[in-house]
This record gives C-alpha cells, structure tokens and sequence, in this order.
C-alpha cells in the first residue's frame, strides 16, 4: 500500500509516495526516543515557545494549505480555512495552560510527611491519524501529547500525504527537535510493528471501529495505553417547543460539513411527530439551495466524498437497507457528471439489521425518525453501537437537561451544533472509543501519577 492522493473531484492521481522503508522506520524510533530524553527535561516556557511559532507559520501558509485539503481529499474551501483556523485554537491554549495544569501537587500529611504528586510523561507515542480534517485531527492530538512532554510519531491516513508533509514541515521549520516530531508513511503491519517495540509507549487513533479494534488490540497484547476516537451516529433530537428555524439551521451545518464526512456529524434525526412534517418540509427545502461542486470555489457547501471506495461503501450500505425495506424519502437529483459525488439522501422506515440504522453513514445521507415522545425519542437515540455525540433542541431547558442526562454519549448539546472545543475533553463511549483528547483531560491522557512520599 503506497500513499496516493487521487483528486475526488477530478478523479485524477495528484501525488503518490513509497512506504517507509525497515530501516528508516527504525531509525525514526531511535531518533524519537533520543529526543525524548531531553525534550521531557525542556521547559514548559520552551515549548509553549515552539507552539506559538508554530501558529504563525500556520498562519502565514494557512491559504495554501486550504488548497491542498480541498484538493486531495474534497472538502469545501471555506472549511478547510476553518480547519485551519481551530488549529491555532490548540496552539494557543496549551501554550497557555499545560504548565499550570500539570504543575506538580503536594499534600502534607497528619504525621509530618509529605506525598509529591506529578505528571510524567510517557515516552514515544504513536499516532494512527484519518483524512477527514487533515490537520485538526492531527494538532489536537499531536500538541497535548508534546505539551506534557512526550514525542510523537505520526501516521497519517494514506489518501492525505501531501497534507501530512505540509505539517510536518511547520513542525520542522518552527525549530521542533529532531525526532520530537515525525511523520511517517506506514502500513497496517508496520503499524503492528511500531506498538510491538519497546519504544514505543502508547497510542492514539482516530478512525474507524476496524483500525481502532486492530490497533488496540495490538496495544493490548504489549500492555500499552491506547486512546481511540471512533465513528459516531449522533442522534438529533427536536422537541415540539423548539425553534425549527435554528434547529433547521444547525441540522444543514451538522449533517453536511465536510461533504457529511464529520464523526460527530448529526446522523440520525429523531423528530417530534408535531413537527416532523414542518422540519421535513423545510430541511429538504434548505438542502436544495445548498451549492454542491467543485470543493475550491467558494459557494461550494457539498463536494465530493474523499475516496472511490467510500462512495461504493454508502452507495452499497443505502441499496441494502432498501433491499430491508427502507424507504428513499428524498434524494438530489442534479449532481456533477465527474467525482466521488454522493446525492443528498434522506432515508425513513429504518429498522434494526438495516445498515442505515446499525452503521455510521459517512456521507449525506439522512436517517430520519418520527417519535410521539420524550421516552420513545431517548429510547431511539440510545439504540445504536456509538455513543459521541448528542444534540437536544427545544426551549425548556430543563426537559433538555433531564434527556441529556439520559442520552448515553461522550458530548450533549442543547439547541447548538455538536462540535469539539479545545478547553474541554472530547470522546465516545461504546464503539465510539475511549479516552478523551482535548481540555485537561487530553492533556493528561499520555502522562501517569508519580507519588513521592519524603
């Protein structure tokens, strides 16, 4: 498996790079657990340093870089800006807190001792990366993991090389260490390889439930840490109460960004039998006016999906649910002749053994549900596999409040979009994965407790 970039939209190969090869894949490993020795005895100050740097150099290559992203795997422009843009978000922050959040604690105790409690670093981490957001993915993993003093060996996603080297060139030109960065182009078995050495201490994915299940059950076998941020079929719950004109708004934001490509995209819109009709109506309305195309100019809100063969998998996953009996409510008809496009699909009649209803749906495709209430809207939203992400639109808050408390998911949020925030911890529960990146939590994830009793 080499790493190709193929154009979704034109369909044409744009790039193509080799495998690491054995030997350089070990000197990766000796170079990132060299530089580990003295970059965890770096101050928090110097670091901070390095990530402040490395902002502006984003900054400074952000256009182009929007350009690649578009180009290799399809997303809108004015997203891949906005990608960039949450980058810095993360630089900014941890430069910020990490000190003070991992500043060591004392506690006296009743016979005149003392227990010194901090955060040590693990070593080598080893990131398994997706394509979806690129750099995002990437810099919310990546700076955390640096921040708390570890080094880091990135894998991106195969079909996103040239993105992968446009970070690690930021990495490199801010003054980053050799070997406290690195990215890497390998395969599922060298993967397996990289957790099987020594060097490495710990791991984190994000990606699908195949590679998370294979990657931490490798991390298993060698008693390593893992973090995995899986797929996601958040439910989208609307009340009679609630203002469809937002709740219209946001569910055209949440289920389309990223060409319906996002994990905590809203996939399942559980509605109110009140007001199913009028969110139905006017949602399809809303979609119609959406511009669907070229990912680089500018109107663009729907592109293409990023790969061949994620299009044939929701084209086959859709055609299978309607062999079960499923419904096509609605489709888009006018779509571009060339690319990976994936008309707009609203799907109704769904069951249990129907693809569109036990599997995540990469893509625009809706999976639409009417309930005749609270219970049986909660009811429907906890059944299913993944558990990341939630959102509740209705004006009694405190109704809102006592569903979320029932909603099982990593994040709930009331009558807003779903999203991640770099302040606080982001991640699934069930086959949404474990652990949390983001906040203080992800800052703590790849560090353990050192007690010191004097």
């Amino acid at each position: 498996m080499n790493y190709a970039a193929i154009n979704p939209f034109t369909e044409e190969q744009i790039s193509a790079y080799s495998l690491i090869e054995e030997a350089a894949l070990l000197k990766a490993l000796d170079n990132a657990e060299h530089a580990f020795n003295s970059w965890k005895q770096q101050t928090f100050a110097f670091r901070a340093q390095l990530m402040l740097k490395l902002s502006q150099l984003m900054q400074q290559h952000a256009e182009e870089m929007a350009i690649l992203a578009s180009t290799e795997m399809g997303k809108p422009i004015r997203e891949a800006r906005h990608e960039l843009q949450k980058c810095l978000t993360a630089f900014y922050y941890y430069a910020d807190v990490a000190e003070i959040l991992l500043k060591p604690t004392e506690t006296k105790l009743n016979d005149g001792r003392k227990v010194l409690q901090s955060h040590e670093p693990f070593g080598v981490v080893l990131g398994v990366f997706p394509w979806n957001f690129p750099y995002w993915q990437i810099i919310r993993s990546a700076v955390p993991v640096l921040m708390s003093g570890n080094t880091i060996l990135i894998k991106p996603a195969p079909n996103v090389p040239k993105c992968a080297l446009a970070l690690q060139r930021l990495f490199d030109e801010a003054g980053f260490p050799k070997g406290v960065v690195q990215t890497i182009f390998a395969n599922e078995q060298q993967v397996a390889q990289l957790l099987a050495d020594y060097r490495v201490k710990a791991c984190t994915l994000t990606g699908s439930e195949k590679a998370g299940a294979a990657v931490a059950g490798e991390a298993a076998k060698q008693i390593k840490k893992s973090v995995l941020e899986l797929g996601g079929s958040d439910p989208f719950l609307v009340l009679p109460d609630a203002n469809i004109n937002e709740a219209i708004k946001i569910a055209i934001t949440s289920r389309f960004q990223n060409n319906g490509q996002s994990c905590i995209g809203a996939k399942r819109f559980i509605i109110h039998h009140q007001v199913a009709d009028e969110f139905l109506n006017r949602f399809i309305e809303a979609i119609n006016k959406l511009s669907i195309g070229n990912p680089l100019d500018e109107v663009t809100a729907i592109g293409p999906l990023a790969r061949k063969d994620l299009h044939d998998k929701l084209s086959a996953q859709v055609h299978e649910s309607v062999n079960k009996g499923a419904k096509i409510l609605w489709q888009q008809t006018k779509m571009p002749a060339c690319g990976y496009f994936y008309p707009p699909t609203i799907l109704t009649d769904l069951i249990q053994g129907m693809p569109a209803f036990e599997e995540e749906l990469f893509g625009p495709v809706i999976a639409f549900f009417t309930c005749t209430n609270e219970d049986e809207m909660i009811r429907l939203a906890n059944k299913t596999n993944f558990g990341l992400g939630a959102s509740i639109w209705t004006k009694n808050i405190d109704k809102a409040m006592q569903m979320a408390a029932s909603i099982q998911s990593g994040q709930v949020f009331i009558n807003s979009l779903v999203r991640s925030d770099v302040r606080f911890p982001f991640g699934g529960i069930k086959k949404s994965g474990f652990g949390r990146e983001l906040g203080e939590a992800g800052l703590k994830e790849f560090t353990y407790i050192k007690s010191i009793w004097h």
